[in-house]
């Protein structure tokens, strides 16, 4: 068995057909796709944004109404905040003007762009800029260069504080140095999430060097060179300079692939400030075209995608001249797989049929939360990889765990929602430099046990962003989000699962309801103590969420009902007195 390939059509805009480019997913499951410039800049402005239907399936939802950025811009730096909120900074191209400064954020809750306030100082972020949103939730950017030969290329790099609106330069170890410790400029360069919250970013005009941005220094760190070159500079007298994406992998490597068709692996040290280690990994397949401009297939601008069994997805092609400059022409589709001890990329399972003379560049990856791969090409078709479950499942170990949840929720209110690795453990979603597609962060999923609905919820409010990997034994390394439930749901029972990167964890079973009982807590008791006396004293309770309570009670009928549910391992429900949230005061089978 195979995979399969779906194709999804895409609506026309108001200007014409939608060629859709960069996608990134809303955390109430939707998708925020962008029509790209393929022959007027103005429709570069326009958004689509794509609902999944009432199973649960991309392939049949709704698209919305066109949704229109005050600018067009085209390749610029984007990703999700700590709030729910788009960001979109920077655009090679934009009717703001070449290489704009200029910078939106999209609202999920209006659908409506607003400026952001950016101070003109900053201005060196511009243009083709990458960004990544840190474990704090402040966004790392890079300033592009928008001309120039590579010696005179801009090393700046800028933090944003999207609560505060307040903008920093990155990298002068707390205002101590005058000028930026980073020694490769950022020009195209790849940035990729590590666990311990810095940022790896292999040089691009420097290559094979490499550098980290450790938040807690501001500092750039020293990272040794890559054991291969993962960049062109040069070609045939050309200055091309591309590079490709990086991936963090759940073993906390990074799988990074070079523009030059050529792997590396980098594993960091156990320090912030340590230099790491590499090692060499497969090569792309050769070229076999009848005269080749580079010896193997290329990832010139180029997507990955980890997805949810531990394999990458890239693409590669061959390497021909594009306006006076190079890229990765006929796209096939690869696939890394870190068990496999082959030295050259295989072909992934089945390929799709993306539209004649494609470049890599102008296909977008995004990890849905059903664990399918969405495609784009720049055109109005957006390709959909279900991938055959026999090729391998996600290690128990890497799903969102501890979940806990109220029991009873109401219509048209927001809760508090808390687990252990919930943003998964990367950011899964990469295109080198020029957009961003990053999905850690929760993304909640509830289910009809009669009716079969799926319904997904607004997440928002994340306690972090990071993606470090957590104790699953204990319970340490809680993080929490606020999820909004809708005021339209079904009242009932639902089973609710938190999905991070296409990975979800185990089902908890809540009820909605019109009105919960804040003083009532259902589940099993899972322990009982008594006092040296032999007297019963307490009982733990694991709740239907996922949650673990304790209660007191020295009145004998209390001990004996307790008892009794963890003899019976019954389903119970507590209710407490609201004013001594421990102290029970009812114990009832009838669950």
């Amino acid at each position: 068995m195979t995979g399969t390939w779906t194709t999804l059509p895409v609506p026309d805009s108001s200007t014409g057909t939608f060629t859709a480019d960069v996608m990134i997913l809303l955390t109430d499951g939707s998708l925020l796709v962008h029509n790209g410039y393929t022959s007027a800049l103005d429709n570069a402005s326009q958004w689509l944004r794509l609902t999944p239907d009432h199973n649960g399936k991309y392939e049949t939802g709704s698209w919305s109404s066109q949704l229109d950025m005050n600018f067009a811009r085209q390749w610029f730096a984007s990703g999700v905040l700590r709030d729910g909120r788009v960001f979109c900074i920077g655009g090679e191209d934009s009717t703001a003007g070449s290489d704009t400064p200029t910078g939106e954020i999209f609202d999920p809750l209006t659908n409506q762009w607003s400026d952001i306030s950016k101070p003109s100082a900053f201005d060196f972020v511009r243009g083709d800029c990458n960004g990544s949103v840190l474990a704090d939730g402040r966004v790392l950017l890079g300033g592009a260069t928008p001309s120039g030969p590579p010696p005179s290329w801009s090393k700046r790099t800028a933090i944003w504080d999207p609560r505060t609106d307040a903008w920093v330069e990155a990298g002068l170890k707390f205002g101590t140095l005058a000028s930026t410790d980073k020694k490769d400029p950022f020009e195209e360069e790849t940035f990729v999430l590590l666990r311990d919250g810095s940022v790896l970013a292999p040089a691009v005009r420097d290559t094979p060097k490499a550098q980290r941005y450790v938040p807690l220094l501001d500092e750039w760190v020293h990272v040794h060179d890559s054991p291969v070159p993962l960049a062109i500079d040069t070609l045939s007298g050309v200055g091309v300079f591309e590079t490709g994406p990086a991936i963090l992998l759940p073993s906390g490597k990074v799988f990074v692939i070079g523009g030059t068709g050529q792997t590396a692996l980098f594993a960091p040290g156990p320090h912030l400030n340590s230099p790491g280690s590499w090692t060499t990994g497969p090569v792309f397949p050769p070229d076999t075209s009848a005269s080749p401009n580079w010896p193997t297939l290329t990832a010139l601008d180029a997507p990955a995608c980890l997805l949810p069994n531990g394999k990458v997805v890239c693409l590669g092609g061959a390497t021909e001249p594009d306006a006076g400059d190079y890229f990765s022409f006929n796209p096939i589709f690869l696939e890394y797989d870190p068990h496999n001890p082959a030295t050259t990329l295989p072909l992934l399972d089945v390929q799709p049929t993306l539209p004649a003379g494609n470049w890599t560049w102008q296909s977008c990856f995004l990890l849905l939360p059903t664990g399918q791969l969405l495609c784009s090409a720049q055109t109005n078709q957006l390709f959909l990889y279900t991938p055959d479950l026999a090729s391998g499942l996600p290690h128990h170990d890497w799903k969102p765990a501890h979940i806990e949840v109220p029991e009873c929720m109401a219509p048209g209110h927001s809760y508090r929602l808390s687990g252990a690795q919930i943003n998964g453990l990367s950011q899964a979603v990469c295109y080198g430099d020029d957009a961003g597609m990053a999905t850690n962060y929760p993304i909640v999923r509830l289910s009809n046990p009669i009716s079969g609905q799926i319904v997904y919820v607004r997440s928002h409010d994340f306690s972090m962003m990071g993606v470090a990997p957590a104790d699953l034994h204990g319970y340490e390394d809680r993080h929490s989000c606020r999820i909004d439930i809708p005021s339209s749901l079904p009242l009932g029972h639902w089973d609710l699962v938190v999905v991070a990167n296409g990975i979800a964890s185990d089902s908890i079973r809540v009820r909605i309801a019109t009105r919960c009982e804040e003083d009532r807590f259902v589940g099993k008791v899972e322990a009982l103590t008594y006092d040296r006396f032999g007297d019963f004293e307490s009982f733990m309770l694991e709740t239907t969420s996922g949650g673990v309570h304790q209660f007191y009670s020295h009145e004998p009928r209390i001990g004996d009902l307790a008892r009794r549910a963890w003899q019976e391992r019954a389903r119970i429900a507590v209710k407490v007195d609201p004013g001594h949230p421990q102290r029970p005061e009812s114990i009832s089978f009838s669950v």
